[in-house]
């Protein structure tokens, strides 16, 4: 599975599992990961991919850019996960 930027995982392993988190980066086999809240934006995250599970979902860039923006569109997202 190829990861892009943006891209919304579910983590399947670690002190983080089941929590959602958006991919900042892609450095091989490691991904760069935040989601605003545990995890800010400025200090994201490295987790191999085989650890995460993704989603179709795609944030667009500016979602990225600050944590308020990125807990904001990662609660969108699990309010209409749970309907």
């Amino acid at each position: 599975m190829d990861f892009v930027r943006g891209q919304l995982v579910r983590s399947k392993a670690g002190r983080d599992k089941t929590r959602i988190l958006a991919v900042l980066a892609v450095e091989g086999p490691m991904l760069w990961l935040a989601d605003g809240d545990l995890r800010k934006v400025g200090d994201p995250k490295r987790k191999k991919a085989r650890h995460v599970a993704p989603t179709s979902t795609v944030l667009e860039n500016e979602l990225l850019n600050s944590d308020q923006s990125l807990r904001n569109a990662i609660a969108a997202y699990e309010a209409g996960c749970a309907n």
